[in-house]
């Protein structure tokens, strides 16, 4: 996995492209431990035709697209699976903004502030395909835990409101008892 992230950061800035980290390695950068079987990128949809031109040089197929996501494996087995998520500028962003940038061996990578990532993983946990929302909010209770989040911060918990609804505010309250 850190092979495949190290050469998408060299083709990235070969490419003069940005990302941020997102999904499980994101969740795991920012302490909480955890399997992950992919890669999941944030790009700013303005880059979409620039990135799949990126992922096709890795020797990568798509298998899954739609506007916003597109999901491909590797031509030869054995690499992970790397997902792109696209997002409009406006978001990209306030994402970018916030991001923070993470040590990987040799190279560097960013990722979402935490907050960024319990949206994420809320907008994530209410998709009506999502077959596993239980590792979501595993996600969220973690980095609420680990990062000292207060749902009670008004900024925090409009994000949280925002992407969860007062349904996912009031199931968050739970993770302190």
């Amino acid at each position: 996995m850190i092979s495949t992230l190290k050469r998408i950061a060299a083709l990235a800035n070969a490419h003069g492209l940005d990302f941020v980290l997102i999904g499980g390695n994101a969740v795991i950068l920012s302490g909480f431990a955890r399997s992950t079987v992919d890669i999941d990128l944030m790009i700013c949809s303005t880059m979409r035709s620039r990135w799949l031109d990126v992922v096709r040089e890795m020797d990568y197929r798509l298998f899954n697209g739609t506007n916003v996501f597109s999901q491909f494996e590797p031509i030869e087995k054995g690499g992970p699976a790397i997902d792109l998520m696209y997002v409009d500028p406006k978001t990209w962003e306030t994402i970018r903004l916030k991001a923070v940038q993470k040590q990987l061996e040799s190279f560097s990578i960013m990722v979402p502030a935490p907050e960024h990532i319990v949206a994420l993983k809320l907008h994530a946990a209410k998709s009506p395909t999502r077959s596993k929302p239980e590792t979501d909010w595993e996600d969220i209770r973690q980095l609420l835990e680990v990062h000292a989040l207060d749902i009670e911060d008004e900024n925090f918990r409009a994000l949280i409101l925002k992407h969860g609804g007062e349904e996912s505010l009031q199931k968050m309250a739970t993770f302190k008892k």
